[in-house]
């Protein structure tokens, strides 16, 4: 509905006092109307959001999540401005310099890499080309969703805290490995110079239990126009 590059659904309730209840159907509009501005301004893809960060390869190596490197990625890596479109829209300071924050890539054994590599971007688990060595095909029923490869052009499905456990169902659309967390923080809409800490694996259950900040924002600006308007009532 606003343009981001994520499929996501969510509820926000707003209550307000009982006396501003005279006001009830004139605080309502101002958010409505604020919220409706907001949308389909941009409209951004997967690849808009991701486009521009380094290609690092999926990580070979089991129980190493301190091990980085150029091939896996970095917490902290190199120095770099980013300027495309969408980096814009997520960082409030355009002239930020900083380093690029929790790109570093998920372990995946070889079996899950050729899978990842076999699939084209919009196909999953039912897809004929991974059918033999697809180790949920006789559970189907159960695992029907376990691997989905990205489509570049069009928003990415919703980013969740199950990143935790495998990204599986985020498959890069080009690349033979699930998205970083930093790519996976792109699509929630963070800004580029937000450090998440604690393990990889956490920074993943931070980010896919977020609140997106884009939408944070769009509904920041309507609660903003309501209560300016409580304040002068």
């Amino acid at each position: 509905d606003f343009g981001f590059p994520q499929n996501r659904k969510r509820v926000f309730i707003l209550g307000i006092n009982n006396k501003h209840l005279k006001i009830h159907n004139e605080l309502h509009k101002i958010f409505n109307d604020t919220i409706n501005s907001d949308m389909n301004k941009v409209n951004f893809s997967l690849w808009d959001a991701i486009s521009d960060l380094p290609q690092i390869n999926a990580k070979t190596k089991r129980n190493s999540s301190d091990l980085e490197s150029n091939n896996w990625g970095y917490t902290f890596g190199e120095f770099k401005k980013h300027n495309s479109e969408y980096s814009n829209c997520i960082t409030a300071n355009k002239d930020i310099f900083s380093p690029l924050l929790n790109h570093k890539a998920k372990y995946n054994n070889e079996r899950d890499i050729e899978i990842y590599s076999l699939l084209k971007p919009g196909e999953g688990s039912n897809s004929k080309s991974i059918e033999a060595i697809n180790p949920y095909l006789n559970r189907g029923d159960i695992f029907k969703d376990k691997f989905y490869k990205l489509r570049p052009d069009e928003p990415s499905k919703t980013i969740t805290a199950h990143m935790y456990y495998d990204c599986h169902m985020y498959i890069h659309p080009f690349l033979s490995r699930g998205l970083t967390p930093r790519e996976a923080a792109r699509v929630q809409g963070f800004p580029d110079d937000y450090l998440f800490l604690g393990s990889p694996n956490e920074w993943y259950r931070q980010i896919g239990n977020a609140v997106s900040p884009l939408l944070a924002r769009v509904i920041g600006k309507a609660l903003n126009k309501v209560l300016n308007r409580i304040y002068e009532f």
